[in-house]
C-alpha cells in the first residue's frame, strides 16, 4: 500500500519526515485497539486493555519504549489503547504485529468481556483491510470486463469468435504488460536505467487502475482494426485478402496514435511517486505491444487462419463471403454496413 516509505527520498518534505522518525522510530505507526461495551463494564475493558498492552509489549513486534496510551470516554462506553510498531507500515513486522493483535492478543483480552464489541484500526489495519477488500473484489471487476468486452464485440461485429479472440487478445495484451511491471519494479530490473528506488512490490491499486484502463484502450484498438477488416469482407473479398487490406489501411493510424500515447505514458516515469512511474510504464508499454504486436501481427495471423469462420454466426458476412464477385458489387451498399442488418 503506497504511503510515505514509497515516495521518493529526494522530495524536501519526505526528507524531514525520514529525520523525525530516526528520531522518534516509535512513534513511526501505531495500531489502536477499540472496544465500546455498556457503561458498568468500563472496568473490566480498562483492565483487559491493560492486560492487552502489557501482552504487547512482551512481544519484539512492538514497541518497548512506548508507552501504550489508554483512553475512555466521558460516558465509559468506548475505550481505546494506542500501541506503537517501530516498522515500516507495509513491513512484514508490521503486517505481522496485526495478526498478532486481531488472532491472539484481542481474544484472549476484551473479547472475554461479556457484551463488548472490538475492533483494531491504525496506519497498519488500514492498509491490510484496504489491500484485502480489493483482492476481493477483483476478480469482480475483470470478470465483469471480460464479459461486457465480449457482449459489446459479439453485439458490434455478430460473430463469437471475433468475441472471444477480442478477450484472449486483451488478456494477453495486459498479462504482457503486468509481467513486465513485475520485473522492472518489484524484481529491480531497471532501477539504474529509469533513476529510482524500488520498493520491491507494486502499488496495491496500480493492478486495478491499469487492468480497466488497458481493456479500454485495447477494446479502442481491436474495433478500429476489425472494423477496417470487416469492411473488405462485406464486399464480398475473401477473408485473407480483408485482413491485408483491413491492416494496411488501419495499421498507419493505429501506430501513429500508438506513438502519440507512449510518449505521453512514458511522461509519467519522471515522477516522483513510485505509484505514477509504475502506471506510465506499464501504459506505454503495454500500448507497444498491442499496437506492434498483437493488433497488427497475432490478431491479423489469427484472423488468416481462421478463414470464413471467424464472422460466425453472422449470417449477413456468410452471405456475402459466399456470393460471386459480381453478385456483391451489385447488392444495395446499405446491405453490408457494419451498423446494419440483424447479424
Amino acid at each position: 500500500m503506497p504511503g510515505n516509505d514509497t515516495f521518493s527520498r529526494k522530495i524536501p518534505a519526505v526528507r524531514s519526515y525520514d529525520r523525525l522518525t530516526n528520531a522518534f522510530p516509535n512513534e513511526r505507526v501505531k495500531h489502536l485497539v477499540a472496544v465500546r461495551a455498556d457503561p458498568a463494564r468500563s472496568g473490566e475493558v480498562i483492565s483487559a486493555l491493560k492486560d492487552l498492552a502489557r501482552r504487547a509489549q512482551s512481544d519484539p513486534l512492538f514497541a518497548k519504549e512506548s508507552t501504550p496510551r489508554l483512553k475512555t470516554s466521558a460516558d465509559g462506553r468506548v475505550s481505546t489503547l494506542e500501541l506503537a510498531v517501530p516498522f515500516r507500515t507495509s513491513s512484514d513486522e508490521a503486517q505481522q504485529s496485526l495478526r498478532h493483535l486481531r488472532t491472539d492478543f484481542v481474544p484472549a483480552t476484551v473479547g472475554k468481556v461479556a457484551g463488548a464489541e472490538e475492533a483494531v484500526t491504525g496506519d497498519i489495519a488500514r492498509d491490510a483491510d484496504y489491500v484485502d477488500h480489493q483482492n476481493e473484489k477483483l476478480p469482480w471487476v475483470i470478470g465483469f470486463l471480460l464479459l461486457l468486452t465480449f457482449i459489446m464485440t459479439v453485439v458490434a461485429f455478430r460473430s463469437v469468435v471475433i468475441g472471444i479472440v477480442g478477450v484472449m487478445l486483451n488478456l494477453l495484451s495486459a498479462a504482457a504488460a503486468f509481467g513486465l511491471l513485475v520485473l522492472v519494479f518489484q524484481h529491480r530490473w531497471a532501477e539504474d536505467l529509469l533513476g529510482f528506488t524500488s520498493t520491491g512490490s507494486i502499488g496495491s491499486r496500480v493492478p486495478l487502475f491499469l487492468f480497466v484502463i488497458l481493456f479500454g484502450l485495447s477494446m479502442d484498438y481491436q474495433v478500429f482494426v476489425v472494423s477496417r477488416i470487416r469492411e473488405s469482407a462485406l464486399r464480398g473479398v475473401p477473408t485473407r485478402t480483408a485482413v491485408l487490406d483491413g491492416i494496411g489501411s488501419s495499421a498507419g493510424v493505429v501506430t501513429s496514435a500508438a506513438i502519440v500515447m507512449v510518449t505521453v505514458f512514458a511522461s509519467f516515469i519522471f515522477l516522483s511517486l513510485i505509484e505514477m512511474r509504475q502506471m506510465g510504464f506499464v501504459l506505454a508499454a503495454a500500448v507497444l505491444l498491442d499496437a506492434f504486436i498483437v493488433r497488427i501481427m497475432i490478431l491479423p495471423s489469427i484472423m488468416t487462419l481462421l478463414g470464413k469462420a471467424s464472422w460466425w454466426p453472422s449470417r449477413t458476412m456468410r452471405r456475402a463471403q459466399s456470393a460471386p464477385r459480381e453478385d456483391v458489387a451489385n447488392l444495395p451498399t446499405a446491405q453490408f454496413q457494419p451498423s446494419s442488418g440483424t447479424g
